[in-house]
């Protein structure tokens, strides 16, 4: 029956998880340098939009894209689902900074306002950065509605280009902010001049 079922996944199944995971991370974290880890995180919620239920927080280590951390939030424990992403990291930060004394040098999340507080806030010495694949799902956003303005509609087959010489932009900086900025800028600039537009 259901309540049987649920009761032998309690007693056992997820006991037996758990200490696995706990095992495994625990080798991961023993074999990682703790100086100028290199990491990315983000949220996976269960469902889209403000009305998630539960989140997890993943934290992965970019050299070796092994998994550091992964906390599971409900959305009793915080004030909102928006919340969730940043107690999420929160608590993945305080496990691997203040419980297992690991160093962060860089991380790249996504753009979410309330992980940009936090790591301003209270860890100012992450070098925190945003991932390509979100500013580029912004650029691409804001230019689509350039596009569709009057006047600008040529605009409309550039902008996966536009988008995808930032990834080689990115890719091709060797980590210089400037020269990125440089290489990315001198695309659009160009496309730009060539239909004459404006704004």
């Amino acid at each position: 029956c259901e309540s049987e079922f649920n009761r032998i996944q309690k007693s056992y199944l997820f006991p037996t998880v758990n200490d696995y995971w706990t095992m495994h991370q625990t080798a991961i974290l023993s074999v990682l340098s703790p100086d100028d880890l290199h990491v990315c995180g983000d949220a996976r919620s269960d469902s889209p939009g403000f009305s998630a239920k539960y989140t997890s927080y993943t934290i992965m280590d970019m050299k070796t894209s092994l998994i550091l951390d992964q906390q599971l939030l409900q959305v009793t424990e915080t004030s909102s689902s928006v919340a969730m992403e940043k107690e999420g990291l929160d608590r993945s930060l305080t496990f691997l900074i203040l419980d297992n004394g690991m160093k962060i040098h860089t991380m790249a999340t996504d753009r979410h306002v309330g992980v940009q507080s936090l790591l301003k806030e209270e860890y100012p010495q992450i070098n925190h950065q945003f991932d390509v694949w979100h500013v580029k799902k912004n650029i691409c956003k804001k230019l689509h509605l350039k596009g569709q303005k009057k006047g600008a509609t040529e605009l409309m087959p550039w902008i996966n280009c536009i988008g995808n010489h930032l990834y080689w932009s990115s890719q091709t900086c060797g980590g210089n902010a400037q020269l990125l900025r440089e290489k990315w800028l001198s695309c659009v600039h160009h496309i730009v001049d060539r239909h004459q537009w404006n704004g």
